[in-house]
């Protein structure tokens, strides 16, 4: 019993933690997970309901950052920049921070894809159908690790922004 009871929690820990490798199971494994998710449907639906409470909240979180980031700081510096004739370099920080724009509404949008999946997967019920429930568990999962690329991304521009804003300041 303990040792089944092991071997539920390692597999649904595994579920949980953001791998996709469906393709790579195989039809016993499977079967396996699908039994894990029927034994233990009411836990893996109270951990995804607590994922998708701090989703939300680090979306906004992210969210509000980024866009202080755009409103009061990149879009002022460039501002007064540009009114102090620094030159051809403040291009390069005009056209970072239009990238990083570009990467926010992506934000946006893959944040409202990962959101209707995760809203699927919470309808989704795991008593009544184990197979399509793991189905939308792995899209979902895949969402959320293209979601955490793009903060990677914007985190590389705004890290590019200050590099260059740093080189633009310190030439005159």
């Amino acid at each position: 019993m303990k040792k089944t009871l092991l071997l539920a929690i390692i597999g649904l820990n595994l579920l949980l933690v953001g791998s996709v490798w469906a393709d790579q199971i195989s039809e016993q494994n499977k079967s396996l997970q699908k039994q894990l998710i029927k034994i233990k449907c009411s836990s893996i639906k109270i951990q995804i309901d607590k994922v998708k409470k701090n989703d939300k909240l680090n979306r906004v979180n992210y969210g509000q950052s980024y866009e202080s980031i755009l409103n009061n700081l990149m879009t002022p510096v460039n501002t007064r920049l540009v009114a102090n004739r620094y030159g051809e370099k403040t291009d390069i920080l005009v056209k970072k921070s239009h990238q990083f724009e570009q990467e926010v509404i992506r934000f946006r949008e893959l944040y409202k894809q990962y959101d209707t999946h995760i809203n699927q997967l919470s309808n989704t019920s795991c008593q009544k159908n184990a197979e399509k429930f793991l189905d939308k568990l792995v899209k979902t999962q895949a969402k959320r690790k293209q979601l955490k690329k793009q903060t990677q991304v914007l985190e590389k521009l705004f890290n590019q922004y200050r590099q260059s804003f740093e080189e633009v300041t310190n030439e005159k």
